[in-house]
């Protein structure tokens, strides 16, 4: 099987990262008879052009990569013709059109994910706070798909851009900061001609400590952001009685990116907030796995390359030649990323969990399904996730 990898130009570390964790995954399987044809793609439309021409010139009807949306939606129409299986590294929808799959964790399952969390927690008024930049306009997108299924309102959204001055102006009215203050005025006119009473007297004294009487129009928002816009709209939704403590927050695997998960604990805005990412354990036990062998860590990307390669591994076991449509089954596959299928459309559908800042870090508390529940399309609990149980089922089809 071919790998299409950026092995050369700006994407040439993570490049690296990805076909060495391809190699990890079939030197974790000796007894196979599968190899690796690594093929550059520049992280360019036009290499990855080159490079499938290159591999269709070779027979190879299956491919793990490109890496990028762009790249993938350059090759797809030489590949379509020859019916070659490509297994994307992009999490973009837009270019997952059979035979071309998908297998990134697109921003739209988690935000499905963290939506269904936080109705069946009883939250029923949510909103979604957006960057004006291509994954925030993805997630709003599905945002207006799913709202009126979850029974949500799908106008309560505000985007923004990276002027802070102008999110600030523009999450005063949407917090609906003002007239929370006027209430507290009011409501403190009202309580002062009854100041004789001393319960009348002690709950002003707390209300003389806010600067809000009464809850924002929501009681639940979600920030699909990350990095320091994050930082930056957590900050200002605290500033307005809008934020951690008053309601939930809510968020996306983009919060992890970086150093996000030691800023999320470190900060006081972000303190009870909940996430839909993968399984936290899993990927470090295979950031660990990969450290031992390669001495450095690697791209959070990597983790798929190795399941990619490593349910090859198990479909070609099963079969006297490799048949790339044997990928396809509804079961799907476990690995260090849990449990994943390919979907008819072209994308692949992932089971995660979700996991809430605490003090010490991120704390479960919903975990990943452990298989797929094939009557409802969904994925099903079937327990607790557990980087042991997982290790033993690596990349074979579930049961």
């Amino acid at each position: 099987m071919a790998l299409l990898l950026p092995l050369s130009g700006p994407a040439a570390a993570v490049g690296r990262d990805l076909l060495d964790a391809a190699t990890l995954a079939l030197f974790d399987s000796p007894e196979t008879d599968l190899v690796l044809r690594p093929r550059d793609t520049s992280g360019t439309g036009e290499g990855a052009r080159a490079a499938a021409r290159e591999i269709l010139g070779e027979g190879i009807r299956l491919v793990i990569g490109p890496l990028f949306a762009g790249s993938t939606r350059a090759l797809a129409p030489l590949v379509r013709p020859a019916r070659t299986m490509v297994l994307s590294l992009s999490n973009d929808a837009a270019v997952a059109a059979p035979p071309v799959h998908v297998l990134g964790f697109r921003p739209e399952e988690q935000l499905e994910r963290i939506l269904r969390h936080a109705r069946a927690e009883g939250l029923a008024r949510i909103a979604l706070l957006a960057p004006d930049d291509a994954y925030g306009r993805r997630v709003v997108e599905a945002w207006r798909r799913l709202a009126p299924v979850l029974g949500l309102d799908p106008a309560l959204v505000l985007t923004y851009g990276d002027d802070e001055t102008e999110l600030s102006d523009r999450l005063r009215p949407f917090t609906a900061y003002d007239a929370r203050r006027r209430a507290l005025a009011a409501r403190i006119a009202e309580l002062e001609v009854r100041a004789d009473d001393p319960a009348v007297r002690r709950e002003l004294q707390e209300l003389r400590s806010r600067d809000t009487w009464g809850p924002p129009p929501f009681d639940a928002v979600l920030i699909a952001d990350g990095g320091l816009r994050l930082r930056s709209v957590a900050a200002l939704l605290r500033y307005y009685d809008a934020g951690a403590g008053t309601v939930r927050l809510l968020g996306t695997a983009r919060w992890l990116e970086g150093d996000g998960e030691k800023a999320l604990v470190r900060r006081p805005e972000f303190a009870g907030a909940r996430i839909a990412a993968p399984d936290l354990d899993l990927a470090r036990a295979f950031a660990a796995r990969f450290r031992d062998i390669f001495g450095r860590d690697p791209a959070p990307v990597a983790v798929l390359a190795y399941d990619a390669v490593a349910a090859v591994v198990a479909v070609r076991r099963r079969a006297d030649r490799l048949d790339p449509r044997a990928l396809l089954t509804p079961r799907g596959f476990r690995g260090f990323a849990g449990i994943l299928r390919l979907r008819p459309d072209g994308t692949a559908q992932h089971g995660l969990a979700v996991y809430e800042v605490g003090p010490a870090g991120l704390e479960l508390v919903d975990p990943a399904p452990t298989r797929f529940d094939f009557a409802a399309g969904t994925p099903s609990r079937g327990g607790s996730s557990t980087v042991a149980n997982q290790k033993r089922t690596m990349a074979s089809a579930t049961r």
